[in-house]
């Protein structure tokens, strides 16, 4: 079972014991896919859904609160792998005037009274949204959730300046032919989002995966770092060969001072050590400052003799 399916999985499992909940599930589902038909003059609100978890809960929320349930389809397509959804249907008025008892019009444009009286109300208003039309990312690869509106810019508007204001969440808005996508990216984002919509056991894995993640990013760049640092001295090493073997070449290496004369044998005897560990087989030991001061000395020794 992939990442978003453990997600839908849990959510569509959470109870259903509070009908103001159920109700603003319900509306989520409503905001994000419900389509007006008609049907010999009669409208129908149909609520097509891609996924057959997201159909039986919508299904049993419906049961949940009395509103009468029209029509239930079940698809399944053959397309890419086997895949379940469906739609259900409701008369328009029914719906209308269920809604309408609870001071909620399905018309309005921005997020209903009774939704933003309670952050549990909202929360489970955004679990329907998601439900209907969103998809998450596996957090292992990328930071990325998504809900799909087909709904009015005005309605993804005030939802996006609602989230923002209320729960400091930022959310991103793209238009996608004629249908709305609202966005977050940001780890700590997504567990402020998925805690509000009840998805509990998906925040503990987010929350794993976030640490994982971030100490997999702290090792690469420590390596990156050492990486950068070992061709940085390598190059310094060759360097000072090859200033040396000039040196030997053009005026020999017996006819430099001792504490020239040591260095430039050692480093030709050591080509892979530091400066440091270079320091401490110097007799007398020596510094790496004073390693690097001799090192100096002889770089410029094999410019003055111009092949260098």
């Amino acid at each position: 079972m992939s990442y978003a399916d453990k997600l839908k999985e849990e959510l569509c499992h959470l109870p259903l014991d509070d009908p103001a909940e159920c109700r603003s599930e319900y509306l989520g589902f409503v905001k994000s896919r419900g389509t007006l038909r008609l049907r010999d003059s009669t409208a129908f609100l149909v609520i097509p859904l891609t996924s057959i978890t997201s159909l039986k809960r919508l299904f049993q929320i419906a049961k949940r609160i009395s509103i009468p349930i029209f029509e239930t389809q079940v698809i399944e397509e053959m397309r890419l792998g086997r895949k379940r959804g469906g739609e259900l249907s409701f008369r328009f008025e029914e719906v209308e005037e269920f809604l309408r008892r609870s001071g909620i019009s399905v018309r309005d444009d921005s997020i209903p009274k009774p939704v933003r009286e309670d952050p549990v109300y909202f929360g489970a208003f955004l679990r329907g949204l998601y439900l209907a039309g969103g998809s998450v990312v596996d957090p292992s690869k990328e930071y990325h959730l998504e809900i799909t509106l087909d709904t009015t810019e005005a309605f993804v508007n005030s939802l996006r300046i609602y989230i923002s204001e209320n729960f400091n969440i930022k959310v991103g808005v793209v238009k996608v032919r004629e249908k709305y996508k609202a966005y977050v990216k940001s780890s700590l984002d997504l567990i402020e989002l998925l805690s509000l919509m009840g998805g509990k056991r998906t925040v503990t894995r987010l929350s794993s995966a976030v640490e994982v993640r971030k100490i997999r990013s702290d090792v690469s760049r420590t390596l990156n770092f050492l990486t950068a640092n070992a061709n940085k001295s390598g190059q310094a090493m060759a360097k000072h060969v090859k200033a040396i073997r000039i040196i030997d070449k053009k005026l020999g290496i017996d006819r430099l001072d001792e504490d020239l004369r040591q260095i430039a044998i050692l480093r030709l005897e050591n080509e892979d050590l530091n400066l440091r560990e270079l320091g401490e087989i110097m007799n007398p030991p020596m510094s790496k400052s004073a390693v690097y001061n001799r090192l100096k000395k002889l770089m410029a020794l094999a410019e003055e003799l111009g092949d260098i």
